[in-house]
């Protein structure tokens, strides 16, 4: 879901140098609720990885010639679909190990890392258009808001007045812990008059169950159900939103609400992060610490008796969190 978001500043450039030209994006269709309204694509074409399914694909490419091609993220499956393309150019700036059947001369490369949203603009230079920022794009209507104003009160809630709290991952070692996220929602039930939304996909459904058990739950909700584009909506509507670094971090950031990331710096099996998936490279850029604000560390303490302090980060206590919630919440009655 990031690296899809991390797109959209690059799609805003062109269409804001080039207005008048057409742009298509190609993505995954369980992204496209991302993009419905975005005014600066002319039309989602949905690409599947399974080689009979990209099938479906080839008629809507096919049909059109375009001036450039620009990958921002693909996976090694995109390669059958290059060679049947009709392009005058093909840009990335992934790897050929990583993108086979790319020409080395038509692939960006950067002497240090940068973030992802950079290495999607820097590729634009190569067809002379300037940046118009970096800020993602997340476009909402009317009907959105309709819908989740109703989800609200019959959920007894009120916008503004709660706070999403994310408790899925893409991987194990994303999902903040079960005690922890209880500890936090206890904090605020107990020393706020705010509500809380239980955040995350379908398959977090035995995470909200532990959860739910040990609070009010006149004061809690779900919304593991909803579509990607009604918690879109319903994050919009948060008073902050705390998630471990996956896809509703990047949904915050391009909504522009309070955000609290926790990115994690070793796992259960004490096995490093790759700092490039870190913050630096994968979290907020050019966002201020009114809207945004990051931890870094463990999610469960893997230190054992005797090990040297040194080789182990500090773990994300739940009183670390707690008093960036309370810096957010005293920025809002300043």
């Amino acid at each position: 879901m990031g690296d899809t978001l991390w797109g959209t500043p690059a799609i805003r450039a062109i269409k804001k140098s080039l207005p008048r030209v057409e742009i298509d994006l190609l993505l995954q269709p369980q992204w496209e609720g991302l993009f419905y309204g975005n005014s600066n694509i002319r039309r989602l074409i949905p690409y599947y990885p399974c080689w009979y399914r990209q099938i479906i694909s080839l008629p809507r490419l096919l049909g059109t010639r375009y001036d450039h091609v620009l990958i921002f993220h693909a996976n090694k499956d995109i390669r059958r679909i290059l060679p049947w393309l009709r392009c005058s150019s093909i840009w990335s700036h992934q790897q050929t190990t990583n993108l086979p059947g790319v020409p080395l001369n038509q692939i960006v490369r950067f002497e240090k890392p940068i973030h992802g949203i950079l290495r999607r603009i820097a590729m634009l230079e190569k067809i002379q258009i300037h940046s118009n920022g970096t800020h993602m794009d997340i476009f909402l209507n009317d009907d959105d808001r309709a819908e989740v104003l109703l989800f609200l009160k019959e959920s007894r809630m009120t916008p503004k007045e709660f706070i999403y709290i994310n408790i899925g991952g893409s991987i194990p070692q994303k999902q903040w812990p079960i005690e922890k996220c209880i500890s936090l929602a206890k904090l605020v039930l107990q020393n706020t008059s705010l509500t809380i939304v239980l955040g995350g996909g379908p398959e977090d459904e035995g995470r909200a169950d532990v959860i739910e058990k040990q609070l009010d739950r006149q004061r809690v909700t779900r919304a593991i159900h909803r579509s990607l584009r009604a918690n879109c909506a319903l994050i919009a509507q948060a008073r902050m939103l705390i998630t471990p670094d996956s896809g509703p971090m990047h949904i915050g950031f391009a909504l522009k609400v309070p955000t609290i990331a926790l990115f994690w710096a070793t796992d259960s099996q004490g096995r490093n992060r790759n700092a490039l998936n870190g913050p630096e490279y994968c979290g907020p850029i050019e966002i201020g610490k009114n809207l945004c604000v990051t931890l870094c560390g463990d999610f469960i303490d893997t230190k054992k008796e005797g090990d040297p302090e040194h080789l182990f980060q500090k773990s994300i206590l739940v009183s670390d969190v707690w008093e960036k919630v309370l810096d957010f919440l005293k920025l809002k009655t300043e």
